[in-house]
């Protein structure tokens, strides 16, 4: 197979094909700049079946921004075998080539050679309701910040020892408009959940688990794309980036960590979960208060908790049952529902 390695930029795109099954393997072409548009990519398109003939093609490019949609939608569409990998995953494999010099050209050919050795999973293009509802979220967090930044702009000018009143007049007026935001930002992810059976169906199992609310759920729904590539707990842990980090070299036993290598908001909506899980009525809430009790730091059992949170989710949504806080696996211990098909691999 030939792999077509693609660097990004917000208004060019520099390509490399090289060939996988000659050794060692060899750079059939370059191309570039190419703009970054859909005639410029219909253009890239054109050179690169040319360059094939015939011979299936394997394109990979980093998630650089948002500039990436715009190719790897088109690649998809037009029927290439499509990756998109994480940027810190060829900066390392560069650094293990001893690759000397950074140019775009340099970045589309370790692009290219990576995909040649490591193979990278396919990319399959999430649904229009996935995307609006991930950068609904997203922008909800954003007019969140904003809105705490203008409050207490706020309160800093009406505490200070002369405040101008226009300053003021002003400030309230950009906090109400803030406010304003969040409310449609809420009612839209509202209505978009309300519009889509399934998504509803999967929000309203996901809220029968102690600790999710109507945000927090919306939340996990959007970053792991209503969990459609996550099949087991261990998948969805090491996707929030929750997994065990042991450090350890020779006799020197290090204090273990969460590897923190993950989606950075889906780890943040679990920990904030935990939060109120841990205040239920609800096994989870006993969960939590053993391993307090065994002596565990309250935020490792909060971060013990959010990652069965996530394991919890992904086993209602994928089973569609609800939680049932009464549910017993044959094996010993609570189980999240009653499909025991499921449980053994969370």
């Amino acid at each position: 197979m030939l792999v077509l390695g693609i660097d990004v930029g917000k208004r060019e795109l520099f390509a490399c094909l090289q060939n996988g099954s000659s050794s060692p393997p060899g750079v059939l072409g370059r191309r570039g700049p190419v703009p970054n548009t859909a005639a410029g990519l219909e253009q890239l398109a054109t050179w690169v079946e040319k360059q094939a003939k015939g011979e299936a093609v394997h394109v990979v490019i980093e998630a650089t921004n948002v500039y990436w949609e715009r190719p790897a939608h088109h690649f998809h569409r037009v029927g290439f075998q499509m990756s998109v990998v994480n940027p810190a995953q060829i900066k390392y494999f560069a650094r293990s080539v001893l690759r000397r010099g950074k140019t775009d050209a340099m970045d589309a050919e370790i692009i290219a050679r990576y995909g040649l050795v490591m193979q990278p999973t396919t990319w399959t293009p999430p649904t229009q309701v996935m995307i609006e509802l991930k950068q609904l979220t997203r922008e909800r967090e954003t007019v969140l910040a904003r809105r705490t930044q203008e409050n207490n702009h706020l309160i800093a000018l009406k505490d200070a020892e002369h405040a101008s009143v226009v300053a003021i007049s002003l400030s309230q007026e950009r906090l109400e408009l803030v406010q304003r935001q969040v409310d449609e930002v809420e009612a839209a992810l509202r209505a978009l959940v309300e519009q889509d059976v399934h998504l509803a169906h999967q929000l309203k199992l996901l809220l029968s688990v102690p600790g999710f609310a109507l945000i927090s759920a919306i939340t996990v729904i959007a970053e792991t794309e209503g969990f459609a590539r996550l099949t087991t707990g261990k998948e969805i842990s090491a996707a929030a980036g929750m997994a065990p980090a042991p450090q350890q070299s020779g006799a020197r036993q290090g204090r273990g960590r969460i590897s923190k290598t993950g989606n950075a908001r889906l780890r943040r909506i679990a920990y904030l979960s935990a939060l109120g899980a841990s205040k239920s009525h609800s096994r989870l809430r006993t969960y939590y208060r053993g391993m307090r009790d065994t002596g565990k730091p309250a935020k490792v059992a909060l971060i013990a908790l959010g990652r069965k949170l996530l394991c919890i989710g992904l086993a209602v949504v994928r089973s569609g049952q609800p939680y049932d806080d009464g549910f017993v696996h044959p094996r010993g211990g609570a189980g999240p529902t009653r499909t025991q098909d499921l449980t053994p691999a969370l």
